[in-house]
């Protein structure tokens, strides 16, 4: 289940980097020069090949204009700072979990966003 999810979210992250790449009409070799990364990491990434640290996914970040979590969840939108804020925090703290920790959490998340409150 683990490797399944980590896939999801590379792919994820790897559209959502293309797309918001394209949305600011910037070449590869643009995004890879204010990222300061090579133009091959950038085409690795957004081929699915590759995954960045984290210095590097804020670099990323930062040049495509997006806060980090809308490059690595699909279709992530933030209605309010307080919204920001909190998916910076459950990012970092999902980032420091070990793997079967993770594995627990998202299962938790899942279990909770389908109770009727």
């Amino acid at each position: 289940m683990y490797l399944k999810v980590m896939l999801e979210v590379i792919n994820d992250f790897a559209t959502n980097v293309k797309k918001q790449r394209k949305k600011l009409a910037m070449s590869q070799e643009e995004l890879a020069n204010k990222a300061d990364v090579s133009i091959q990491t950038i085409s690795s990434i957004e081929n699915a090949r590759h995954f960045p640290t984290y210095n590097k996914l804020i670099r990323l970040s930062n040049a495509l204009q997006v806060h980090p979590a809308q490059l690595l969840i699909e279709n992530c939108e933030f209605r309010n700072t307080e919204d920001k804020e909190l998916q910076f925090v459950l990012v970092q703290a999902f980032k420091d979990l070990t793997p079967k920790q993770r594995e627990i959490a998202l299962h938790l998340v899942r279990s909770i966003s389908e109770i009727n409150i």
